[in-house]
Formats: structure tokens, sequence, C-alpha cells
């Protein structure tokens, strides 16, 4: 198995393993970790949609993350 296909399965179970959890935290934390495998497996077989919308997700988990971790700790 070559690298890149290591990257892409792993990055395929993390991301359906990230739907299969209750807690919204754990899904954005597994489905970033998933999206970083994601983006390795694009630029390694460069798919450039691939990269450019797991950078996005990345962003958008990121953001989310953030702001729900600030606001935790104003209350």
């Amino acid at each position: 198995m070559l690298i890149s296909e290591f990257f892409g399965w792993f990055a395929m179970v993390l991301t359906l393993l990230s739907f299969m959890v209750n807690d919204m935290f754990k899904l954005r934390v597994i489905n970033s970790i998933g999206s970083i495998f994601w983006i390795v497996y694009g630029v390694q077989t460069e798919s450039y949609p691939t990269i450019i919308v797991n950078v996005c997700i990345l962003i958008i988990h990121s953001v989310w993350l953030i702001k729900n971790k600030l606001w935790k700790k104003k209350n």
C-alpha cells in the first residue's frame, strides 16, 4: 500500500467515525483530524478540490472550537 493510500483510508475512517459520536466537541475534533489527513492525501495525490474543501472544513471547525471554548469560559 502506498503511503498516500494510507492517508486516504485513515482520513475516511476518521471522517466516518466522527459522525458516530454524539458529542459535538468530539465530532469536530475527530473530523478536524480527518480533514488534516485528507489535506495530506490531497497534497500527495495533487487533488486540489480535496485540499480546498478540507482546508475550509478545518477552518470552520477551528472557528467553532475557539468560539465554543471562549464562550464556555465566560459562563
